[in-house]
């Protein structure tokens, strides 16, 4: 009797202890199945780590920071696992594909994951094979502070295609999932927005946690070789589900949940050929460091891109102002001036009253100097309190240069002063060209070597003549930190500036610095004259 009940009483132990062990292996399977959707990489030292999915929503990602205290924080949303609601689009020949399963009136990229994500170097790289033997590859590389996001179409089939890419990105700042967005020229964008054409004049944006004095920012940089034809800040609820077009609504707040969306269009790409768009997400600084109080200036947004401006012609630089905490007022001073130091334009405007964790835009309107040749303009602004202290001051350089623009700057000459002395004129010019053609014989060359850290531009002037106003330009990762050896380069912002009056026929002209944990850098450029020419 009691050896029955004991070994019904076995019986079940052992049934038990059975469906335990089975519980448990699927546990640690699930758990095994899970950390392989996952690849990853962290590097403490530049204080960023990208997560990657790799199972479904293949090549969906999420971006975590280090913060000042050591700390991994959110910089999008549901960091550290990947998320299908930062994701990428691709459109070919009309038809759209995403790696989002939530995006809608797509086909999704699942089934023509070429390459699972792997980790490849500094890069997590993942590819999709296209029907018409499109290839799309991403790679999401680490940098200092920050991921590189570099994205390649590859045109392997018989025919041309129209290719686009529309990168997703859901912000999220800490435990804020509606990080406010700044835009340069346009202030803090709390609502949806859409920036094209003439809006879209600004080189990078900026999410952070809080108005009310960030501590964790993030910065979006627009790279200017492969610049988005279309941004949109959003509500990333109604985003999430459009897989190409958005329409936005102004009234609609981001601040429950922001998103934000770049659009590039690539244009044709012929069979063997391929491009490249780059852009770059940081963990960055508030757009106001706090070293520089709580009343400042953000930034000088012209209303050009490139800063270049025909000469007689209306441009507009937009300032702005920003107050972190407490309501703030002053005074702004824009001077624009030549390299000499002569001043063509000043002009003083008064701020108002700036509440608090707000941004002013404040523009000014000025009309380029005519008949000028091709000279470069420092504008620089200046802040003031009320009784007249110097808060901050900032500054950009802007070009005027009648070659940029579709007709000469002599176009007012009266023309009875150019048919009489025509068969002069005529000769005149047909010399011009070949005395300019002589002395272009043999260009301009300009190399950019890394070795380590150090970086050495080099100028060499091949021509037969002397080449004048010489300018080399290197750009440079916001906030790098650099050692510039050669004497007479100056720093601004994101470029190092070396002017050469003249360079003699067979002369040399070197850049030479020191950069610390960048490992990319863009072409470094030399403009002279009315000409530049780009590094190897």
């Amino acid at each position: 009797m009691f050896s029955k009940y004991y070994l019904i009483c076995y019986r079940i132990q052992l049934v038990a202890v059975m469906l335990s062990v089975l519980l448990l292996c699927v546990l640690l399977s699930c758990g095994v199945i899970a950390q392989s959707c996952v690849v990853e990489l962290q590097d403490n030292s530049k204080g960023i780590h990208v997560a990657v999915e790799s199972c479904k929503d293949t090549g969906t990602f999420s971006i975590g920071g280090l913060s000042s205290e050591g700390i991994w924080e959110r910089l999008t949303y549901f960091y550290p696992t990947p998320w299908k609601g930062t994701f990428l689009s691709v459109s070919v020949d009309g038809r759209i594909y995403t790696n989002s399963v939530e995006s809608q009136d797509r086909i999704f990229m699942d089934s023509y994951v070429e390459g699972a994500p792997e980790i490849v170097g500094d890069s997590i790289v993942t590819s999709w094979r296209l029907p018409g033997d499109v290839v799309v590859e991403e790679r999401l590389k680490l940098i200092n502070e920050g991921v590189m996001l570099n994205f390649v179409i590859i045109n392997e089939g018989p025919t041309s295609v129209d290719a686009g890419i529309r990168l997703h990105i859901d912000t999220m700042l800490g435990e804020n999932d509606g990080a406010p967005v700044y835009i340069p020229g346009d202030g803090l964008k709390s609502r949806e927005a859409e920036y094209l054409g003439r809006t879209l004049n600004f080189k990078y944006w900026k999410a952070y946690n809080t108005i009310d004095n960030p501590s964790m920012i993030a910065t979006g940089v627009l790279d200017e070789e492969s610049y988005p034809d279309k941004v949109i800040v959003a509500n990333w609820k109604k985003s999430i589900y459009s897989s190409w077009n958005y329409t936005i609504d102004p009234t609609t707040s981001i601040l429950g949940d922001s998103a934000v969306i770049l659009y590039y269009d690539l244009g044709k790409i012929d069979p063997g050929e391929h491009k490249t768009l780059t852009t770059q997400y940081l963990n960055g600084e508030p757009i106001l460091p706090a070293s520089k109080g709580y009343f400042g200036i953000a930034e000088i947004i012209p209303d050009d891109i490139n800063t270049i401006y025909c000469p007689d012609t209306h441009a507009i630089m937009k300032v702005d102002v920003i107050s972190r905490r407490g309501e703030n007022e002053g005074q702004l001073l824009l001077e624009i001036k030549d390299e000499e130091g002569n001043i063509f334009h000043t002009k003083r405007e008064y701020t108002g009253i700036i509440s608090a964790d707000s941004v002013k835009t404040i523009p000014f309107r000025w009309q380029t100097p005519g008949n000028i040749s091709p000279t470069y303009f420092d504008v620089v602004t200046i802040l003031y309190d009320m009784e007249g202290e110097e808060i901050d001051r900032k500054e950009i350089e802007i070009l005027v240069d009648y070659t940029a623009c579709g007709s000469t700057h002599d176009e007012d000459m009266n023309w009875m002063l150019i048919m009489v002395p025509l068969f002069l004129a005529l000769f005149a010019g047909i010399l011009f060209v070949v005395i300019r053609l002589y002395s272009q014989m043999g260009g301009v060359e300009i190399t950019k070597e890394k070795e380590g850290e150090l970086v050495k531009v080099t100028v060499w002037n091949k021509k037969k003549t002397t080449i004048k106003n010489c300018r080399i330009l290197d750009r440079i990762t916001e906030g790098a930190e650099v050692d510039i050896t050669t004497s007479g380069v100056k720093r601004k912002g994101t470029e190092l500036v070396l002017y050469v009056a003249e360079l003699k026929s067979e002369g040399k002209a070197i850049l030479e610095y020191r950069i610390k944990a960048v490992e990319s850098l863009p072409p470094a450029i030399v403009r002279w004259d009315s000409w530049e020419s780009v590094s190897r």
